[in-house]
Formats: structure tokens, sequence, C-alpha cells
């Protein structure tokens, strides 16, 4: 009998890659990975051909992929997908179908452009909570597209926080249908997801890693951001703004002075101005910068004590995790009602175990516990890529969240 040759394709943002990730029969020790760098913008027509020819590449290196169409699992980044919910009257099942088809039309009026999957997360005599998963037609088309014109069949495609979900399931037995907060730190970003009885109802992407963990200086956490980006663009956005008001506002003068009305912009203008000032050169926006970036110095009475070994350091800027997988928790209220969470779990290199305890010791004020994953003993091409091994068994669970 022939053995069972599996394939998952993910399409990475993160690095701008697409990675190949394969095993014959369930075998971690016949697991083999491939990457390949994507030089398009994502998802345009441009990114589709390059897409392509990487799959063409592929499928020429592979045996199992002569003749018959292989089956692979695809795997996109969390950012193509939606996931929301809705509450319904609780009434019964047929109905509640009408209802959730009604709900999510008058939601989303680009209905007809998306995909969706639903499934009722909660429910009791009053109300019933669904939830929704929804992904654009048009990328799901093309990508399948590439895919079976390479010889390939796409039987499930799913998003990178419902595999590594998969993954930890996989792996770990007792997180089946379980509620619980996964935080998968890899080097240079980390991901958290939110999981109520087995199925990724929330995610959240962090863009740094175990690399922050040194041994010998405290990190910035305002420089992990690139919040300069937004900064100046909201600076700029209302200049622009201020300067079309003010064309927009003078040329409406104008108009108005011409045809003796009296329909001048509200407050644009003084009520003596003159028709010569009404036509002077609008104003132009001028685009300004910021200073140079630098670490944020926070007050003396918010800094803790600065640590004395190369261990105190590690935690102080594990902590920055530990805060951000906090108000994860605490700022989507909707996933808490779902299922309230009591432990997090974390993947991350097995040097850094004992952090665990030194976190726990704040476990009442943090409200949660933080665990490790379990991967201790796996290697590193299964547990530096949980995402991609969940994609063998994408099929197995958390399958609400496939297309």
């Amino acid at each position: 009998m022939a053995q069972v040759f599996s394939t998952v394709i993910s399409i990475r943002l993160h690095d701008k890659s697409v990675r190949f990730y394969s095993a014959v029969g369930g075998d971690k020790a016949s697991i083999q990975m491939e990457s390949k760098p994507l030089k398009s913008r994502p998802f345009t027509d441009e990114f589709y051909r390059e897409f392509a020819k990487l799959l063409a590449e592929y499928s020429t290196t592979k045996v199992s992929f002569a003749g018959k169409a292989a089956k692979v699992t695809l795997i996109v980044p969390d950012s193509t997908v939606l996931m929301d919910s809705v509450n319904i009257p609780g009434v019964s099942r047929r109905s509640a179908d009408n209802l959730t088809t009604v709900a999510v039309e008058a939601r989303y009026r680009n209905l007809s452009e998306l995909r969706y999957n639903k499934y009722v997360s909660a429910s009791n005599r009053q109300y019933s909570t669904v939830n929704l998963v929804l992904i654009r037609q048009k990328l799901l088309q093309a990508l399948f597209t590439c895919c079976s014109s390479n010889n390939m069949f796409a039987n499930v495609l799913t998003f990178e926080s419902n595999a590594v979900v998969d993954g930890a399931m996989a792996l770990n037995g007792k997180l089946k249908n379980g509620t619980f907060v996964l935080l998968d730190i890899k080097e240079t970003y980390s991901r958290i997801c939110y999981v109520v009885h087995g199925t990724t109802v929330g995610c959240y992407d962090l863009p740094f890693g175990f690399g922050i963990l040194q041994d010998n200086k405290l990190v910035a956490e305002n420089m992990l951001f690139d919040h300069t980006v937004a900064e100046l663009a909201v600076v700029n956005a209302k200049e622009k703004a201020k300067a079309k008001q003010l064309t927009m506002a003078g040329g409406d003068n104008v108009l108005d002075a011409a045809e003796g009305t009296e329909n001048a912009t509200e407050g644009a203008f003084d009520a003596e101005m003159s028709f010569e000032e009404t036509t002077a050169a609008p104003r132009v926006a001028q685009i300004k910068t910021l200073p140079k970036k630098t670490p944020r110095v926070l007050p003396k009475y918010m800094q803790r004590p600065t640590p004395e070994t190369a261990e105190g350091y590690v935690y102080e800027n594990f902590r920055i995790f530990v805060k951000w997988t906090l108000e994860f928790i605490a700022g989507n209220p909707r996933l808490r009602d779902m299922g309230a969470v009591d432990t997090v779990f974390v993947n991350m290199p097995q040097q850094y175990d004992y952090l665990y305890d030194m976190v726990n010791l704040e476990k009442q004020e943090n409200g949660v516990t933080f665990q490790r994953l379990g991967l201790d003993k796996e290697k590193d091409i299964v547990a530096r890529h949980l995402e991609l091994y969940g994609g063998l068994y994408a099929v197995q669970y958390n399958t609400h969240n496939n297309f």
C-alpha cells in the first residue's frame, strides 16, 4: 500500500516567503521544509503569477505529484480572514439559520464577494452566539486556481492562527476541546491565539519574538513598534485636510460672491474679507517630519527595580509578552463571554523554561497561569514551525475555520 504524502503550503507575510512543508504518512522523521522568497506585493495579479510559478517549480521536484493531482493544505496569513460573531434570538435550528443569514447580510453589504463559515459558539434560552469566519472569494478562487493549474488539489485552506492551534492539539492531546490562550513566540514575531472549546476564535500578532529576551539590557517597548509611520500619517493627513478645507471654502465663496448670495462657508472666512482676499492662493499642505525615535523613559515612580542577574534581565523583557497577552484577554470581552481562560500555554525555546516559575509568582495579579506547551522533546522543525505542522492535521481539528 502506497504511503500517504502530505504537503502544507504556507504564504507568509512576516518574511515575504512561501514555505513548503511535507511529510510521509505523518512520520515526523520524514518532514522536509523548503522556503522560497516572494518579491511581488501580496495578493495582486503579479503575486498570483509568481505563486503559480513557485508551485510549478516545487511540483516538478516531487515524484508524488506526478500523474494524479496531490492534495495540499494552504495556509494564508491571519490578515486575509475576518473573525466576527452575531447574536440571534434563541429559536429553532432552522429559524436560527435564516436569522443568521439575515444578520450577516445586513452587516456585510458586499457579502456576494465573501465566503463565510458559521457555527454556534454559545447558546441559552434567550439568544445564541454565532461565530463567523470570512474570506474574500476572489482570493480564495485565485489560490485554488494556482494549485489546480500545477497538479495540486487544495482540499483545505486555513489561516496561520488556526493552524498553530491545530499543531498544539495534535502534539498535546490534553488541549483538545479545551479553552485556553496559546502564545507562540518565534524569533522575530509572536502570535496570540484565543481558543474556546478547541476552536480558534481570536488572534493577534506581535512584531517581536524571543530575540528581545536579552540578558544584559532592558528592551524599550516603544522601540519594538513602528508607531512613527502611523503618527506621521495622521499629522500629514490633518495638514492636507486643512489645506483642502480652505481651498474648497475659498472656491465656494467666489461662486457665492459672483451670484450675489450669502451662502459662504460658515467660519471659513471673516465677514469683512474682501473679494481679492478670497481669491488668494490656497494654503499648501506642509509635510512634517518627526524627530528621531528614542527609547521612552518612564517616571521614576513607575520604574521597576533594575535587575541584578542575567535571568532578571530576561524576565523583565519577557514581561512585555505577558503584558500584551493580558491586554489581549482583557480587551476582548466578546471572547471572554464565549469562554473564560485561566491558562496561557507558551511555545518558545526550552532555554527559557525558568521564566514560568518567575511569572507565576504574579499569578494572583495576572489572573492566569503561564505554562510551557510541552514540546521539549520535539525537533525544531516541529516546535518552531507549529503552524506548518498543524497544517498536516487541519482536517482533524478546528475544522470550523477551514475553507
